[in-house]
């Protein structure tokens, strides 16, 4: 640990003009010779849910071994170096797609963190209601003085949805997060409207692209006081506020860059501004967003949804030409299972890079993967059916010690995902007495 006389504030920021850049966890805000748990630079504690639509085919995913050092399975194994952090569960249930939990595609997302979906009244469906998600629980206990109580993002609008939302307001669609029974937190699908809310300069969408014309670098503007910074640093925290900054740099450029070709570019006040043609780019993007966000303590939870429910997108860059709804309605063959496979491996490469990412990252005595629990899943397991049986349920990282990995637990058959929902709660220090449908508390 590098001493130090004084120490760094450790919401400190770098400012100028129009910018404000909060930094990462360095040696000089911890107070010299005093135990870092003992802090305000103690680690905190982190939450993120990743969802997949359409569902992940069982066979290819759930272990077959109980307990530790499970083998994975295809559609698992891009995860596997990273065996010591990881848990997962099977023999879990999701809310049916009935008519009063949202259908049967958009009750499996929207249940997806409160267990419940779409809320009617007086038989009315047509309207905004549901329940607080555990996200927001989670974030009333850990959110702390973060500038942003929690990040909602995501890759895709309605534009590539198969058939109507099920007679429900689209919204649905678009979220998993309440911050309480009748406010929903939609989703952001471009990136650099959430590095502008992580970083600040908002606006609409004609000053945004203003400034993107205008303005070569924000970080142009505070380069002067970090390099006054410096002076203050050790050798090792100048090396990490050094790559640090580059990150928010190469992120920068990259928005710039994939807005100034972007095929979508708003027309109106709010529309979206740099939402990428490429999907992997988009996807690679988003991760690195919230790697930054959590590596500057912008905010301590996320939910991203990765595509929504009925998602009529195709990857053909895994070689799937199809749209990814259609292939989950595969026909039990070979080669249709093996296309439904291709895109959830994908999905599961991409999760993986990022959860290296976060164990690359020093976070106090450890990464910033061992203070953060991801929630990783989806809301139907085989798609074909629209199965709630047996869905998958991921859990990566060590949430401050609390939660051991490399162990599959297999749950009662048919135990509501409710009951994992109350578990990881528990772990995530949010007290509740019920959320869901659940029944008991699932045991981490």
């Amino acid at each position: 640990m590098f001493i130090t006389r004084k120490n760094l504030d450790r919401r400190m920021l770098l400012r100028s003009a129009g910018a404000a850049i909060a930094l990462p966890l360095l040696d000089a805000m911890i107070p010299a010779a005093t135990a870092q748990s003992a802090t305000a630079a103690a680690p905190k504690l982190r939450f993120g849910s990743v969802y997949v639509p359409n569902g992940i085919f069982p066979a290819d995913w759930h272990p077959e071994q109980v307990g530790k050092d499970f083998e994975f399975k295809r559609v698992m194994k891009p995860i596997e170096s990273s065996r010591d952090y990881v848990t997962t569960i099977s023999g879990l249930k999701s809310p049916e797609g009935r008519q009063d939990m949202g259908g049967i595609h958009m009750g499996a997302s929207a249940a997806f963190l409160n267990g419940a979906g779409p809320l009617s009244e007086n038989g009315n469906f047509n309207q905004l209601r549901s329940k607080k998600s555990l996200d927001q629980y989670i974030a009333d206990v850990i959110a702390g003085d973060t500038p942003i109580r929690s990040l909602e993002v995501g890759t895709e609008d309605m534009g590539t949805s198969a058939g109507a939302c099920d007679n429900y307001p689209c919204l649905f669609f678009a979220t998993m997060a309440w911050y309480d029974d009748e406010s929903p937190l939609p989703i952001a699908i471009s990136p650099q409207a959430t590095f502008e809310r992580m970083f600040g300069d908002p606006g609409t969408a004609e000053q945004r692209m203003r400034r993107l014309a205008t303005k070569q670098s924000m970080l142009d503007s505070v380069l002067e006081e970090s390099k006054r910074l410096e002076q203050m640093l050790g050798a090792g925290d100048r090396s990490l506020l050094d790559e640090y900054l580059t990150n928010i740099r190469r992120i920068e450029d990259q928005i710039q860059k994939l807005s100034s070709r972007s095929s979508v570019i708003a027309n109106t006040s709010n529309g979206p501004v740099g939402i990428p043609d490429d999907f992997d780019e988009h996807m690679t993007l988003t991760y690195d967003l919230m790697h930054l966000a959590w590596q500057g303590d912008m905010t301590r939870v996320f939910s991203f949804m990765t595509g929504h429910e009925a998602s009529g997108r195709s990857y053909a860059h895994v070689g799937v030409n199809e749209p990814h709804h259609n292939v989950s309605h595969h026909k039990n063959t070979d080669e249709s299972i093996d296309r439904y496979a291709r895109i959830t491996t994908y999905q599961m490469q991409k999760f993986a890079q990022f959860v290296d990412k976060l164990k690359s990252t020093p976070d106090g005595d450890g990464n910033l993967l061992d203070s953060s629990m991801l929630y990783f899943g989806a809301g139907m397991s085989n798609g074909l059916l629209h199965d709630r049986h047996n869905v998958p349920a991921l859990l990566v990282g060590r949430a401050g010690g609390r939660l051991q990995g490399n162990r599959h637990i297999k749950a009662n058959d048919d135990e509501p995902t409710s009951n994992l929902l109350l578990g990881i709660a528990d772990m995530m220090g949010a007290e509740l007495d019920t959320i869901g449908i659940a029944n008991n508390r699932l045991l981490l």
